[in-house]
């Protein structure tokens, strides 16, 4: 088995409430068994450490996932989503289509103060600072698709559209692909 060195995980689902901030959203009780599964799967490669984004679903995943591990979950606010506050959550359809544009026009900040190209850049910066390997980084969709495109020359928006909740993508010291755990 190739040993791995990046343990990124996406989010277990959330519980979707319109009428808050998705940063605000735990995960869904379906989401935390979930993250019990993924967790199972992830401890055979025996991370030395978790950080997660400081949002409550991102946090709640890490929590589960250093539970089963033994071990303590370190926030990195460098994990957090793509920075796209002007971008409501509204239907899904709609969200979608939002998403869709901010993937095919990354140099632009669409819907946001952020572009998908410094989402990915914050991203690398932010796990390039954790030392411990492997290591588990729990953090979201959108950032997460752009990081990991970019490494395994992927098309971001495909992936995304095709990411579980929650996703693991298991990486090697020189950033290719292990396995892929959903």
């Amino acid at each position: 088995m190739t040993a791995a060195s990046l343990i990124l995980v996406r989010h277990g689902r959330p519980a979707i409430d319109p009428d808050t901030p998705p940063t605000t959203w735990p995960l869904c009780p379906e989401g935390r068994a979930a993250v019990e599964a993924l967790a199972g799967k992830i401890a055979g490669y025996r991370p030395v450490a978790v950080v997660a984004s400081p949002e409550p679903k991102a946090k709640e995943t890490a929590d589960i996932i250093a539970s089963r591990l033994g071990l303590t979950v370190g926030i990195d606010p460098g994990l957090h989503e793509h920075k796209r506050q002007h971008l409501s959550f509204g239907t899904e359809a709609a969200f979608r289509e939002r998403i869709a544009s901010i993937f095919a026009s990354p140099g632009e900040a669409v819907g946001g103060i952020e572009t998908a190209d410094e989402a990915g850049e914050r991203l690398a910066r932010a796990l390039a600072q954790h030392k411990g390997r492997p290591l588990v980084a729990v953090t979201h969709g959108t950032v997460l698709s752009l990081y990991v495109a970019k490494l395994l020359g992927l098309d971001a928006h495909d992936l995304w559209r095709n990411l579980h909740t929650p996703d693991a993508f298991v990486l090697d010291a020189q950033g290719g692909l292990v396995e892929r755990i959903s």
